[in-house]
């Protein structure tokens, strides 16, 4: 594309809003894509890394653009008047590309997700561990955002948030809420968690378990009385647990083991797919932690949770096969995609 500039940067962003587009990926040499309904879409001509380079003098700091140059990728957000974008730019071949995930001013509400109804009863938990799991661009971050503003709503409590980078943005309701974003405000998930803890709060988001020091630092703080909502990139509650346990040597297992049983409320793994009318609609795994549930988890058998989720209906548990055939069943996505997405899940 010729001359893209601030005022071509415009036209592509209001493109993209106007087509409820959730990514736009430029990179020099390459069409311009935007992702729509979970397909990429072709948006415009090939960007040249001049003009690249030149849109991130504008939207960065000279810190900022040093530390791209040393580290080969960076994070960081920014406002447009229709929306937020978490940007992340990164080093190719051909020069600095940009994968740029549009994130709404408002935040929706649990409703209008369409949250498994557990998360009704979630929100009168004063402590304990809730985790959000799946893949990239499940809307992990959004659910958690419109719990942590259902919360917010709902009583006074200080609610304390760790992200990478900040996206949703929170007024404080009844609650008080301080959004800390890494790099900026922190340096390192573990070492803000255990901050956190000297801030008063009584809510806590960690905006991903990445590392064994961040997992022993949410699991210890949610053993202190804290609620402690966290995401993690795994596609079931079974493969979460798995997770969390592999970040430690085998030494220290048994603890997690142990501190996760204790604390764990709820684990919620999420997908979205392409909805028959248009759009995407939310199917979800949900595990609560039943006595069952904490004790196989504490003996070390989480390849032993899913029974229990198939099982545990009166719990308000379910398997993501159950609510994909939910959703076909009352025609929200059509037979095709719910047989693709049970395929995928039988070889993972």
């Amino acid at each position: 594309m010729a001359d893209f500039d601030e005022a071509a940067w415009r036209r592509l962003f209001s493109r993209a809003a106007s087509e409820s587009a959730s990514d736009i990926h430029i990179a020099p040499a390459a069409p311009i894509f935007l992702r729509v309904d979970g397909a990429l879409t072709e948006a415009g001509a090939s960007v040249g890394a001049e003009e690249i380079a030149s849109l991130l003098a504008a939207w960065t700091t000279p810190e900022q653009r040093e530390l791209l140059s040393a580290q080969g990728a960076l994070d960081f957000a920014m406002a447009e008047k229709e929306a937020r974008l978490r940007v992340h730019a990164f080093s190719t071949r051909t020069g600095t590309a940009l994968s740029m995930r549009i994130v709404p001013n408002h935040v929706p509400s649990l409703d209008s997700l369409g949250v498994p109804s557990i998360f009704q009863r979630l929100l009168s938990l004063r402590h304990g561990l809730v985790l959000v799991s799946g893949k990239t661009g499940a809307g992990k971050t959004t659910t958690l955002a419109a719990f942590l503003d259902a919360v917010s709503r709902r009583r006074a409590a200080h609610i304390v948030t760790l992200e990478d980078p900040i996206e949703y943005l929170h007024t404080s309701g009844k609650s008080l809420v301080s959004q800390r974003e890494l790099g900026v405000h922190f340096a390192t998930f573990g070492g803000a968690i255990r901050s956190a803890l000297r801030e008063d709060p009584d809510v806590l988001l960690v905006g991903e378990l990445r590392d064994a020091d961040a997992v022993q630092a949410a699991l210890s703080a949610a053993e202190t009385g804290l609620l402690v909502l966290a995401s993690l990139h795994t596609h079931s509650a079974v493969e979460a647990a798995h997770r969390l346990e592999s970040f430690f040597p085998a030494a220290q297992q048994q603890e997690i083991r142990a501190q996760l049983a204790v604390t764990l409320e709820a684990m919620i793994s999420q997908t979205l797919l392409p909805a028959r009318e248009g759009g995407r609609v939310l199917a979800s795994e949900v595990l609560v932690a039943t006595d069952a549930v904490r004790h196989l988890i504490r003996a070390g058998k989480p390849e032993q949770l899913a029974s229990c989720i198939v099982s545990g209906a009166s719990f308000g548990m379910q398997s993501m096969r159950q609510d994909v055939e939910r959703l076909a069943a009352a025609k929200r996505i059509d037979s095709e995609t719910a047989r693709r997405l049970l395929d995928e899940k039988r070889t993972l």
